[in-house]
């Protein structure tokens, strides 16, 4: 099925996004799902819904490894799809926007809930490191240095991607004190932090972070040094269907890792966007619901 030429640039913008956090294009993602209902040019109510089914398929297509993107889609298209939304087109057009928006506004608020209950486990002076990029960690860490006295910022490079940049700037623009540092020198730096935060774009159902390449290992330099790490995620992101053998890494090709041409054709690379971080390596998650130790979030 086609369609229109403004819905499939949206949706080639959120495959396209390489710095965006994972809760962040899933509330994009929702208002594609709003503006294909609000612009739609079908006749009939059964149009409209195949026309919500295709983009819906195309969004969940575009980002596969970031979970709250098909959680979110999937849960949007099952409800209004149901027996009793079939038979009157504006009727189910306003459902589907009033849907969208009602999701949209759920993520935010979960994104809120998670702040408070991070705020409280920061004290005054404390060093926390970051990587990759979360929008709700950034969030978080604006929050608590506006409550908390002398909060400083150690944010990695994070990968080829460099995702760590765009963290850095906005905390940076913030106010907050900010080192940004090499994947490398992690260890270097580790035992003067006082918390790692970061976000996930997947908790699976065999109890593993999917989360920007590195985090495994910025997760094993803590746990050496008994520095504890907090995953904040929003429930959307827990996938207890999926295991993590089954997710695809998204490989980013040769982007910043090696120059086209250096290397002979003997020697293969491989640059993952995503690692997968047990979690025996994270203190806690932090979502709406609250924090739950690590050895209960599968079986919670």
């Amino acid at each position: 099925m086609d369609i229109r030429v403004e819905i499939q640039a949206q949706i080639e913008e959120i495959k396209n996004n390489t710095t965006g956090g994972a809760s962040e294009l899933a509330r994009q993602a929702i208002l594609v799902m709003k503006m294909t209902a609000e612009t739609s040019e079908a006749d009939n109510a059964r149009d409209f819904l195949l026309e919500q089914k295709e983009v819906g398929k195309r969004l969940i297509a575009a980002r596969r490894t970031m979970a709250p993107i098909p959680n979110i889609i999937t849960r949007y298209l099952r409800e209004i799809i149901r027996e009793d939304r079939k038979d009157n087109l504006e009727s189910t057009r306003q459902q589907a926007i009033s849907l969208a928006e009602d999701m949209h506004r759920d993520s935010v608020n979960a994104v809120s809930k998670i702040i408070s209950s991070t705020a409280e486990l920061i004290e005054n002076k404390d060093v926390i490191l970051t990587h990759s990029y979360s929008s709700t960690v950034v969030a978080a860490i604006k929050e608590i240095a506006e409550l908390k006295r002398g909060v400083k910022v150690i944010v990695t490079r994070s990968g080829t991607g460099r995702y760590g940049e765009r963290t850095a700037r906005e905390l940076a623009e913030a106010g907050i004190p900010v080192l940004y540092i090499d994947d490398n020198a992690v260890g270097l730096y580790i035992s003067g932090v006082s918390k790692v935060l970061v976000g996930a774009d997947r908790i699976t159902a065999d109890g593993k972070v999917i989360n920007g390449a590195g985090t495994y290992t910025i997760a094993t330099a803590a746990k050496m040094n008994n520095t504890p790490v907090y995953v904040l995620c929003e429930t959307l992101k827990f996938d207890f269907s999926t295991s993590s053998n089954k997710v695809d890494l998204e490989e980013r090709i040769n982007e910043g890792l090696v120059e086209e041409g250096v290397f002979p054709p003997e020697i293969t690379t491989s640059n993952p966007t995503f690692d997968i971080t047990p979690l025996d390596f994270i203190t806690a998650i932090i979502s709406e619901n609250g924090i739950v130790t690590a050895d209960k979030v599968v079986t919670s």
